[in-house]
């Protein structure tokens, strides 16, 4: 392999359509990129979709790439579930996190898994591992099984082992934790304030897990920790503390680390491209995510390439992720040869087994479960927004009603905003009127306190029964004398199972 061949091969791109265009056809065969990502944009249809994977394998293949080629996808489960058009759409992480049993995190990375096998995917950028200690977070939220370091790092564990048996492999995200920031790294660079021992004590514990459960890459999140006077004030992406002597050498990390996307606002918005590749590898990272804009990663490569020819760094720097990125390879051989993933004749009774496992009554002070058909209810749910860019529920229906009025109920079916203001609210309250029973639905009203507002003024007049559906923290702030039942999805079966919970004898 030329220096630029190997350069280019610690470097993953993508491709802006549903197909593979002449000019990422012509890009490919110039440059021997170690891989591709897939994106929402990537996506239209399972036939579509496969064509477009079977074309990059080919590709690849025609140009002397190790097959399976590196393929890799943010596939998570809810919100951000690139396939949910044809494969069955499941909860994601902090829904599992509610059944506080690793085995329902297993069944999620077998499941996660088998798709991505299915359609020839041999490595998935999951499971999100960071623990969300800062409610008001952001980016993570949902994408967290949950705030507790050790509940994480036993799911986390188990999702790994549900993957690998799938024959699928896993990058552990975002070290050394993204979960207690308040910023959006697809936007800004987020600063955490907590120090090593900090670190060590909490959000570091599922990746040391990670790391013994036979993670295959560990992918290294863009935020920086100013009170860790070692990492120079560069993010943790781009430090050779975090990477190389934390990561690789304190934790004894022996596979692919590799950044984030560096295209993200994070680094784009405070690094060239010329130095931020530089950067990257200098840090220890074996891989660089980039996934956007041809010319950007053009002037990443040029940029290593130059920074080898004066010296800045070592050839031997370049073989040893060379080397990494080989072995990488080699694991999806292993991974698909021994792959045991559930058949897909099965795949909607697992993902309905997965989804009842995930629904959590957390009080029901009025008694109102289960339902009564001689009741009428109304059914009063926000219409969903696209949280983070890392979030692709955004505007999708969330198809609650039709599943009651199948199961029996008399349901009245209203919309609200995310943030509903008071006029609104009156609007609502009035409409319950001719209810017997108040049905709410919240997203993040523990940020959008506008629903709080709302499940006050209808707690007064109504008896009510509210639908946690997004972060469970919603439930202490909602009235404490109304019922609440935690979902955190608002997948199609978590809908389902949320139905069979509310509507089954007890």
């Amino acid at each position: 392999m030329s220096l630029e061949d190997k350069i280019a091969m610690m470097c993953v791109i993508g491709t802006p359509s549903t197909r593979a265009e002449p000019d990422f056809r012509g890009r490919m065969a110039q440059q021997r990129f170690g891989g591709i990502g897939i994106f929402p944009h990537n996506v239209e249809s399972e036939q579509q979709t496969l064509a477009l994977l079977t074309e990059v394998q080919n590709i690849a293949g025609e140009h002397g790439r190790p097959l399976p080629y590196y393929v890799s996808v943010d596939e998570e489960g809810g919100t951000l579930s690139k396939f949910k058009t044809f494969f069955p759409y499941i909860p994601g992480n902090r829904a599992v996190g509610l059944s506080e049993d690793p085995e329902t995190a297993y069944l999620l990375g077998k499941f996660i898994g088998s798709q991505l096998h299915s359609l020839g995917i041999p490595m998935n950028w999951g499971p999100v591992l960071d623990v969300n200690t800062n409610i008001d977070n952001p980016v993570v939220g949902v994408r967290s099984f949950g705030e507790d370091p050790q509940l994480v790092a036993q799911f986390g564990r188990s999702y790994i082992q549900g993957m690998h048996e799938a024959g699928v492999a896993v990058t552990a995200k975002h070290f050394p934790g993204h979960g207690q920031v308040s910023g959006d790294s697809h936007i800004v660079l987020p600063e955490c304030d907590l120090t090593l021992e900090q670190l060590m004590e909490g959000p570091l514990l599922p990746f040391v897990e990670a790391i013994e459960a036979g993670a295959d890459s560990i992918m290294m999140g863009h935020l920086v920790f100013p009170n860790i006077p070692e990492s120079g004030g560069l993010p943790a992406s781009l430090s050779p503390y975090f990477a190389s002597e934390l990561l690789r050498n304190k934790l004894g990390f022996e596979g692919v680390i590799c950044t984030d996307d560096i295209e993200m606002g994070a680094i784009r918005n405070h690094f060239s491209p010329d130095e931020v590749g530089v950067l990257a590898v200098q840090a220890g990272n074996d891989m660089i995510l980039m996934c956007h804009t041809p010319e950007f990663q053009s002037r990443v490569i040029a940029g290593i390439l130059a920074a080898v020819q004066d010296g800045r760094i070592n050839e031997a720097r370049i073989d040893e992720s060379v080397l990494r990125i080989k072995q990488l390879y080699g694991k999806f051989q292993q991974y698909q040869a021994a792959a045991q993933p559930i058949p897909r004749e099965q795949w909607k009774e697992q993902a309905l087994k997965l989804a009842r496992k995930t629904v959590k009554v957390s009080r029901d002070p009025q008694g109102l479960l289960p339902l009564n058909p001689s009741l009428k209810y109304l059914l009063i749910l926000p219409q969903q927004e696209q949280l983070t860019r890392a979030d692709n529920s955004g505007a999708a229906e969330i198809k609650l009603a039709s599943l009651l009025k199948d199961a029996g109920m008399a349901v009245e079916m209203r919309c609200c905003a995310m943030k509903p203001d008071a006029e609104e609210i009156a609007s609502l309250v009035q409409q319950a009127a001719t209810a017997d029973v108040v049905i709410q639905g919240t997203l993040n009203a523990h940020l959008f306190t506008g629903q709080l507002a709302l499940a006050e003024a209808l707690t007064a007049v109504k008896p009510l029964l509210n639908l946690v559906l997004r972060n469970p923290y919603d439930d202490k702030a909602l009235p404490q004398t109304a019922g609440s039942i935690l979902l955190c999805s608002t997948s199609d079966y978590s809908l389902r199972a949320l139905v069979e919970r509310m509507t089954a004898s007890k």
